[in-house]
């Protein structure tokens, strides 16, 4: 609007400031209280091809500092400092004043995500895009762009150097032709196995293209470029290093008419039974994106993580569901009983019917399964945006629950088939499934939960805030929610509607433009920031940490436009809103179980560390300058953890062995970390020289473990002198092994999870089976099944022999003897127990991570724990 004075234009700019002063401040409240209690908490990074990185979610371990960190060194960016915010604009001499965007400082109420960093520089003269972004690349008329590769870049980093656990990539596009591109990637609780575990991306690009990022571990590459070649007669073309890392051609990706149809979905199927079934690669992700004019140009995005030591093979299947009136079926040609589950449903519940082509098409297969569905299946509102596509996949997805399949992953799309009537949205979603382990696991209670910005105004661009719920109120969720979300966002709960089973209006979502020139008649209004992710992130927090019995099982993102009509006659055009969905899946897990950080933020020792072993591979760790690096166990290690675990098992069960499971009757390592942290090791050799000095003064012999059965560790401690050094075991779980290698055992709370039979100190094992007592699995994870236990380098001395229970830390504590050593083998033919009492008598020196074995076959959970404890 124009106003008749430059301080009538101010006086709005001054009334909004004060209004999002208020908003902060109870932002910053609300916050306080949700980020204080979340222990574990989920992360979203956004790259935005416009020269952004964006990061939501509450800042533990250390992680915003280490991607700034990441982000200045690699692709040179730089914390957002200036941003564009609002100034008075003299219309002309005649017309007034108006508001408008200048660039200048931002201050803190304008800010709408947790962190921001820009690809580029930013000055005051500008737009307010970075000038010179070299980082994300783009070129062409076919889509292509290096989108891919800066994300597995990015995955690669926050995985493998940081630990945490990748949830999901979501692509989306903005804009007149989808060229504006966002790119968002979820992450969930650091897991040990994630500094391990490489990642891979493969894009197939419907214009004819297979491109490729990530580490080509295990030669997967010609893997790939050998099934592409058999299945799809592709053909590797030379690739753009800064663009993909392995690039194919294909006339096998497929379109027809003008409904959006497509073979996408079937190709998708099939190259995810090739990386699952055959290369035994774990899908995490799969995510579809519209490029072009009328987003007819698809792209599907697969992540897939080469984590072989967890169980593959699942049988997958896929349901699009389209709603200009069809569903979709693919991946039936092994599915099993998935065909006749799906066929009985979506014909008797759904009232839909098999597929009649028409005569002007050919006899080329586009899918599996082909259904017409009845009037009126989809609600698809004219007046906003709408839809009951959520609803019907909760309602599939339940079917399919109660027969052992389960959901896995789902994402949505859209196309405007007609550029005339750009409100006339084709959506799509797609549904993954997968074969669950058990059928309770599958049929578990399923939550989803809809962020939503609808635009009413494009002059200027208005929007309301919308929240929807759809599923069961299990365990009184929805009264938990609504507490969450009147108290924390502000939401007020409307009447019933046919498209969800609750919903929610909100003022919190904000939205912001892209740059001084948005282009409203091209790319449309508000394509910047947007504060969405923030509240996604608090939402799941809440569902999955405060509340604690919710999986989060899809976080995915949509960007859709809603246009307003301008001009007359013949010179009329459309304006456009952006509008932002994120959409959310929860599976209840009965019982729950607290998740744990397994992130180390230790600091640097400043100086070389005292005697570093000479196998330690990292120089920084040699040199002092940095705090702690965990490193992948080599095959040789591997094997060394093997020989421990089966020179030293023991047909013994005593009654510490809690977990209502049988002794297994061998265990299996399948994967390590060997962990180099100067600190701790410069702790250790002190101590290990101070008890070799006092082993040199006094009378006494040596009693050496059994894990000495392992030559290669036993010449390791051979070579440290006369400290009777020797490596023991001490089992755990998986998350709580790797934080102990991070900081060590705390003698203060030792024994908490296990008891103090014979003081409160530290107790080690030397035979597996011992160890494996107090070894747990992190339950309803992506590593559920694996249990953990830590080798450790132990400065022992001599000992002081008991046989009975009894308090003798001072035995030691006075420096009489190294340590403890429990006899319970000679008392009651069980097991020997090594208690310390000094913590730097400790050096964990690796994580072993491991199944239970019976039989040959990994023995299944015969029932679930309690409350895992994190142990100290």
């Amino acid at each position: 609007g124009t106003y008749s004075s430059k301080e009538a234009a101010q006086a709005v700019i001054d009334a909004e400031d004060a209004e999002l002063i208020r908003e902060r401040q109870d932002d910053l409240m609300a916050l306080q209280v949700l980020d204080g209690r979340t222990q574990v908490p989920h992360l979203l990074v956004e790259i935005r091809s416009l020269g952004f990185v964006e990061v939501q979610g509450k800042d533990i371990g250390g992680i915003y500092n280490k991607l700034g960190q990441w982000l200045t060194s690699t692709w040179k960016a730089a914390e957002v400092t200036k941003d564009l915010c609002p100034t008075v604009e003299q219309v002309c001499g005649c017309c007034g004043f108006t508001t408008a965007y200048q660039v200048a400082e931002i201050p803190d109420h304008r800010r709408l995500c947790d962190k921001k960093w820009s690809l580029g520089r930013i000055t005051e003269d500008g737009d307010g895009l970075p000038e010179d972004n070299d980082v994300y690349k783009d070129r062409g008329l076919e889509g292509e762009n290096n989108m891919g590769k800066l994300t597995m870049e990015l995955v690669g980093f926050v995985t493998n150097q940081c630990g945490w656990t990748l949830q999901v990539c979501d692509a989306g596009n903005l804009g007149w032709d989808g060229s504006i591109r966002e790119q968002q990637i979820k992450f969930k609780a650091p897991h040990p196995l994630n500094l391990i575990a490489p990642h891979i991306m493969i894009e197939l690009r419907q214009v004819g293209y297979i491109e490729i990022n990530g580490p080509n571990t295990n030669g997967i590459y010609d893997k790939l470029v050998e099934f592409c070649k058999a299945k799809w007669n592709s053909s590797k073309i030379a690739n753009d290093p800064d663009y993909c890392a392995l690039k194919l051609s294909t006339s096998a990706f497929k379109s027809r008419g003008s409904e959006g149809e497509n073979n996408m979905g079937m190709r998708t199927m099939e190259l995810v039974d090739f990386m699952v079934k055959e290369m035994a690669w774990t899908m995490i992700t799969c995510n579809g994106g519209n490029f072009g004019r009328t987003g007819a140009k698809r792209e599907q995005q697969l992540v897939f993580r080469n984590d072989e030591f967890v169980q593959h093979g699942d049988e997958q299947v896929m349901v699009e569901l389209r709603t200009v009136g069809y569903i979709e079926v693919n991946g039936l040609h092994d599915g099993g009983d998935a065909a006749e589950l799906l066929d009985t449903f979506i014909k008797n519940s759904w009232g839909a019917t098999d597929y009649k082509p028409y005569m002007w098409e050919s006899g080329e297969k586009y899918c599996d399964k082909k259904y017409t569905c009845a009037p009126g299946f989809y609600i698809i509102s004219t007046d906003n945006l709408a839809n009951n596509l959520g609803k019907r996949t909760l309602e599939l997805a339940t079917h399919l629950g109660q027969h052992g399949w389960q959901l896995s992953l789902c994402n949505s799309g859209s196309v405007t088939p007609n550029t005339e009537r750009p409100n006339t949205l084709l959506r799509e979603q797609q549904v993954k499934f997968a074969r669950a382990k058990s059928q309770e696991q599958a049929a578990r209670p399923l939550l989803l939960i809809e962020f939503r910005t609808e635009p009413y105004s494009d002059r200027p661009a208005r929007y309301n805030g919308v929240i929807e719920i759809c599923g069961q109120n299990t365990n009184g969720v929805y009264e938990a929610l609504h507490a969450f979300i009147t108290q924390h966002m502000g939401g007020t709960v409307q009447g019933a509607v046919g498209h969800c089973d609750r919903w929610y209006v909100t003022s919190k979502f904000r939205l912001s433009p892209s740059q001084l020139s948005e282009s409203v008649r091209r790319d449309g209004h508000l394509n910047g920031e947007s504060n969405l992710g923030k509240w996604t992130m608090r939402i799941c927090d809440f569902m999955v940490d405060h509340l604690g019995e919710w999986d989060l099982i899809v976080c995915n993102s949509d960007n859709v436009g809603y246009s307003f009509r301008h001009g007359s006659r013949d010179n009329k055009w459309w304006e456009s809103v952006t509008a932002r969905e994120m959409q959310m899946v929860f599976r209840h897990k009965p019982g729950g179980r607290a998740v744990f950080m397994s992130v180390s933020d230790a600091q640097p020792l400043g100086r070389p560390p005292a005697q570093p072993p000479a196998y330690w591979q990292t120089s920084e760790c040699l040199q002092g300058t940095l705090g702690h690096k965990l490193v992948a166990g080599t095959q040789e290690e591997l094997g060394w953890m093997q020989e421990v675990l089966d020179r030293t098992f023991k047909q013994k069960v005593t009654r510490d062995r809690k977990d209502g499971a049988p002794l297994a009757d061998r265990f299996v390592a399948v994967q390590c970390v060997r962990s180099e942290h100067p600190a701790l090791w410069d702790a250790f050799a002190q101590r290990r020289q101070a008890v070799a000095e006092a082993c040199r003064g006094s009378e006494g012999e040596f009693l050496l473990p059994n894990t000495v059965a392992c030559s290669a560790l036993a010449a390791r401690c051979s070579e440290a002198g006369t400290a009777n050094e020797a490596y023991l075991l001490h089992g755990t779980n998986p998350t709580s092994a790797v934080a102990i290698l991070g900081r060590s055992f705390t003698v203060d709370l030792a024994g908490k999870s296990a008891g103090t039979m014979f003081g409160p100190g530290v107790y080690l094992a030397e035979s597996s089976t011992k160890a494996d007592e107090y070894a747990r699995d992190d339950v309803g994870g992506d590593y559920g099944g694996l249990y953990a236990l830590l080798v450790c380098r132990v400065a022992l001395g001599r000992p002081y022999v008991i046989t009975e229970a009894g308090d003798f830390s001072e035995r030691v504590r006075s420096g009489e003897y190294g340590h403890v050593l429990g006899d319970r083998e000679k008392a009651v033919g069980t097991f020997r127990e090594f208690v310390l009492f000094h913590e730097e008598s400790i050096y964990p020196e690796y994580a072993v991570f491991y199944r239970r074995m019976q039989g040959g076959e990994v023995m299944e959970r015969t029932d679930a724990p309690g409350q895992m404890e994190m142990e100290n």
